[in-house]
């Protein structure tokens, strides 16, 4: 059986290297707070490298550099200057380079793939890849948080009887792909933070209203009509 050996691989790793730095035997000598951000970034890098989520791996950089900037000479770009050409490169790189999952659903044999029976839906995902399919005859609301993973939701088998339903989002350095149908009214009230919100397809004019709430930050969102 295939195991998924790099996360720990990499834990372990990373515990060496905190302790080996205390010792005090990098010539480059950063706090632990600093070291620590380091380790978090290096993985968001790494697994926004895998799946080509631009992104993710523009920021992650961007981040490393701000955090580094003195050693690496480069003070006179902290914060702004960074901040700003990792924005414009992330936009332009990601029209031009699309992200993996979002083509090959079958592709990793690690991914998940389970069916939810509830009207109200919860998923907290970190660290990994997910496939959902809500099958409800009466939905009403869904709490989905998604950090360093990607996670598809399928609504198209849920059903709004009471006019109305909340989905409320909170993604962080992943991707949430979210597929509903295109009766579904969505409004949309959320908070994007160097994020990437996209939706494809168009909704018909009639159908339960769906209000659909959170936050995405250094991630993307993709709303998809079906």
């Amino acid at each position: 059986m295939h195991k998924n050996w790099f996360w720990p691989v990499f834990l372990i790793a990373s515990a060496v290297v905190l302790i080996v730095s205390q010792l005090g035997l990098f010539t480059l000598h950063v706090s632990i707070w600093s070291l620590l951000l380091t380790l978090i970034l290096v993985a968001a890098l790494i697994s926004s490298l895998r799946y080509l989520n631009m992104p993710g791996i523009v920021f992650a950089i961007a981040f490393l550099a701000m955090i580094y900037a003195q050693p690496l000479g480069i003070t006179k770009l902290v914060p702004w200057t960074i901040l700003g050409a990792a924005v414009l490169l992330s936009i332009g790189l990601g029209l031009l380079i699309h992200p993996r999952y979002q083509y090959h659903y079958h592709y990793h044999n690690h991914e998940s793939t389970s069916t939810i029976n509830d009207d109200h839906v919860n998923l907290d995902l970190s660290l990994g890849n997910s496939i959902r399919y809500v099958h409800s005859e009466n939905f009403r609301s869904a709490d989905l948080n998604v950090s360093m993973a990607g996670a598809k939701i399928y609504f198209d088998d849920a059903d709004i009887k009471e006019g109305r339903a909340t989905i409320n989002v909170d993604v962080s350095l992943g991707s949430l792909e979210l597929y509903l149908p295109q009766t579904w009214q969505l409004q949309e009230n959320l908070s994007n933070s160097m994020g990437h919100i996209s939706s494809t397809g168009t909704p018909t004019t009639a159908g339960p209203g769906v209000i659909l709430t959170g936050s995405v930050s250094l991630g993307e969102l993709r709303i998809i009509y079906i």
